[in-house]
């Protein structure tokens, strides 16, 4: 293992998803390994919180859904034997835009209150996204092939997605009606983000078949995985430099105030870039690495949690999510899965500015009342809520990365790349940000990069 020490040590920082894996892989192949997480619990950005709410109600306030199609995610789930539950899918499509409600089904297809031309109102809302988005999710290709990205990948990501849609022919009210709700939540929304990332994004959370998630909460995954992980992780650990040469790596990290050093062979950083910044690398990341870390974007998110007295909402749809144009952006009931209380949590998910605006300190109750213009309800059913921005966690500083043009393959490889004794991992160096399966892919091809460095 070329050190002529074995089993090697290696230190992994950061006991979200990707850490979790990395430190389990790792394990499994022998190695000796260390993992020290600045919280004082594993999971990173899959977050349930639990310990606001009333009747044993919990909300996600990071990540929520499984795919039908994460394979990776899926298969550790059932590693660490956590239940999954199908999500109902919804009977019709709830909407709030220019101050009403506005629901479509197949049955009875919506009158869209924008400017739309003859053709997009033929085809209603689920055949413009057909029509608008086919194309490009086609374009994209997939990014497991070899000779991806081709061409048509590159292109779509020197764009920005409104750029796309208006190639697509998409009117400007039909930009408006497929902007609110999910296509908003990457980056600053369409105006900004790279077509290519939008649309690897829209195939990462679309399936033909259910999406899942887990019964008694997402945090049920990385807590199980940090069972079996056991005592080598050591939580309440912020590092802060990490000194490296080719002989080996020097960790400092602080521990209630004081300073501690641990030696390794090699180190794996699974953190965003936005707190990769924080770390004082000696000597310097090459000029390459660095620029790529200080520039990585990061999405805002905050959400927005109601407890309201009853679930009112159950009358609207079999799962209600509304979709709206306010700042509190996609409204969820986060309970579908609870059952043992009348009580229910609606949840606000905000992203770009808007979730910047909400969080600042005194904006709640504007949140609140935005809430309550969508389900009028909701005034004689609040019970109190809570507010949390990703922003303002000193661990994620921001949510998931997200690209401008030309942004995105220019900098994956260089985000991903080893350099010297110094691996990355982390869902900010995978394709998919903002999904667990992006974490997880990260965190085995860093496993990879170090198997194959070891056996030279």
């Amino acid at each position: 293992m070329g050190i002529g020490r074995f089993p090697e040590r290696i230190v992994v920082i950061g006991a979200g998803m990707a850490g979790l894996v990395c430190t389990l892989e790792l394990m499994k192949q022998g190695y000796n390994v260390r993992l020290l997480e600045a919280n004082s619990q594993p999971g990173g950005r899959i977050y349930t919180m639990r310990d606001q709410f009333a009747d044993g109600l919990f909300c996600e306030i990071g990540a929520a859904f499984i795919g039908a199609h994460h394979f990776l995610t899926l298969s550790y789930a059932q590693q660490a034997g956590v239940q999954l539950i199908n999500l109902p899918v919804p009977n019709r499509s709830l909407s709030y835009i220019d101050g009403r409600l506005i629901i479509d089904s197949p049955a009875e297809p919506a009158l869209w209150p924008v400017s739309l031309t003859a053709e997009e109102r033929i085809l209603g809302y689920a055949g413009m996204l057909e029509k608008y988005l086919k194309p490009g999710l086609k374009a994209a290709g997939n990014p497991f092939l070899p000779g991806w990205p081709t061409q048509q990948a590159a292109q779509l990501d020197s764009m920005t997605m409104e750029e796309y849609l208006k190639g697509q022919g998409a009117s400007s009210g039909a930009i408006k009606l497929l902007e609110i709700g999910y296509m908003q939540m990457l980056g600053d929304g369409i105006r900004k983000v790279s077509a290519l990332q939008r649309l690897l994004d829209l195939k990462m959370a679309s399936s033909e078949r259910n999406t899942q998630t887990i019964v008694g909460g997402m945090d049920q995954l990385p807590k199980k995985l940090a069972l079996t992980i056991g005592s080598n992780i050591s939580y309440g650990c912020a590092v802060t430099h990490i000194e490296h040469s080719n002989k080996g790596v020097v960790i400092q990290f602080t521990n209630s105030g004081k300073v501690f050093t641990i030696c390794c062979d090699r180190v794996i950083v699974a953190i965003p870039s936005t707190v990769l910044r924080t770390i004082h690398f000696s000597p310097p990341l090459s000029k390459e690495k660095n620029d790529v870390i200080q520039n990585q974007l990061s999405t805002s998110v905050t959400r927005t949690v109601i407890q309201s007295r009853t679930r009112f909402w159950n009358s609207l749809s079999s799962f209600t999510t509304v979709n709206t144009d306010l700042k509190i952006g996609w409204l969820l009931d986060a309970t579908f899965t609870q059952t043992t209380s009348r009580r229910g949590l609606i949840c606000s998910y905000s992203s770009g500015e808007s979730a910047r605006v909400i969080s600042r300190a005194g904006n709640f109750n504007s949140a609140v009342s935005e809430i309550k213009q969508v389900l009028p309800e909701l005034s004689y059913n609040y019970e109190g809520g809570t507010v949390f921005s990703w922003d303002h966690n000193p661990y994620s500083r921001g949510a998931y990365a997200w690209y401008k043009p030309k942004q995105m393959l220019r900098m994956l490889p260089t985000l991903s790349a080893e350099q010297g004794r110094i691996y990355f991992a982390g869902d900010n160096t995978s394709l998919f940000p903002g999904w667990v399966e992006g974490a997880i892919s990260s965190a085995l091809r860093a496993v990879n990069q170090i198997i194959a460095n070891a056996s030279i």
